[in-house]
């Protein structure tokens, strides 16, 4: 109870002093290396579609609404887990993210606005060892656009993201969330969508169970989806998030 007791004080001072631009300091270079290139990574739990249609100057437009629980992990010394809160935990390598967001993507351009909320969390109290991390010490929002267009247009399982993280709470030693001055986190991340190989070799829709790959950044070689990037059994989108001007 120690240790989550200097948790909450050390997030509390942190979020009090970060400066704007400390999103950007040379300390965070070696555990975003670590990290694949970007320190930080969410997953696509799940998601709810609908499909509505719109007139837009004129024409007839199909937006695809979508709303999905995320979890992820940041690496330690990163923007969402910096290194100064984690002095009292030297066995904590990541942070664990939880966040629901909302697209609304124009079916004509394969782009839209995104919006949610986050949480930065650590396992509560009364939890075991291995139970999920549930109790929240960051709190914000994150809203930016999305472009899905290469998916959308050429069947390409890859998208792109750019917008704001905007811390606006922090947890004092009592575990309270309370509101602080607004930190904003510039970011942009890179959708790598699930996807198997039919018999001759081409792309489809990725299965439960099934053997599923990410495509890289060469648009040619696969990565294989990792159990552990699994939801229930069914691969799910990785997000990627790189923070910077």
């Amino acid at each position: 109870m120690t240790n989550r007791v200097g948790i909450f004080v050390g997030l509390a001072v942190w979020l009090l002093v970060l400066p704007a631009g400390a999103y950007a300091a040379p300390a965070y270079a070696e555990d975003t290396e670590a990290a694949g290139g970007t320190g930080t990574t969410l997953y696509e739990i799940s998601e709810r579609v609908t499909f509505d249609p719109m007139s837009v100057d004129g024409h007839f437009v199909i937006f695809r609404n979508a709303t999905s629980p995320l979890l992820g992990f940041a690496e330690h010394g990163t923007p969402l887990c910096p290194s100064t809160l984690l002095i009292t935990v030297p066995k904590l390598k990541r942070c664990t993210i939880i966040a629901t967001g909302t697209d609304h993507v124009s079916t004509r351009t394969g782009t839209g606005p995104v919006h949610g909320k986050f949480d930065v969390v650590i396992n509560a109290p009364g939890n075991s060892s291995v139970h999920v991390p549930n109790l929240p010490v960051i709190s914000g929002t994150f809203d930016g656009t999305v472009d899905l267009s290469q998916a959308v247009f050429f069947g390409v399982p890859l998208g792109s993201i750019e917008g704001t993280f905007t811390i606006t709470q922090g947890a004092d030693a009592n575990g309270t969330l309370w509101d602080v001055p607004p930190v904003t986190l510039p970011f942009t991340g890179r959708f790598r969508l699930p996807f198997a190989l039919g018999h001759r070799g081409e792309r489809e829709r990725a299965e439960g169970g099934h053997a599923a790959f990410y495509l890289a950044d060469d648009l040619t070689s696969k990565i294989p989806i990792k159990s552990s990037e699994r939801s229930v059994g069914f691969p799910t989108v990785r997000l990627e998030l790189s923070f910077g001007p």
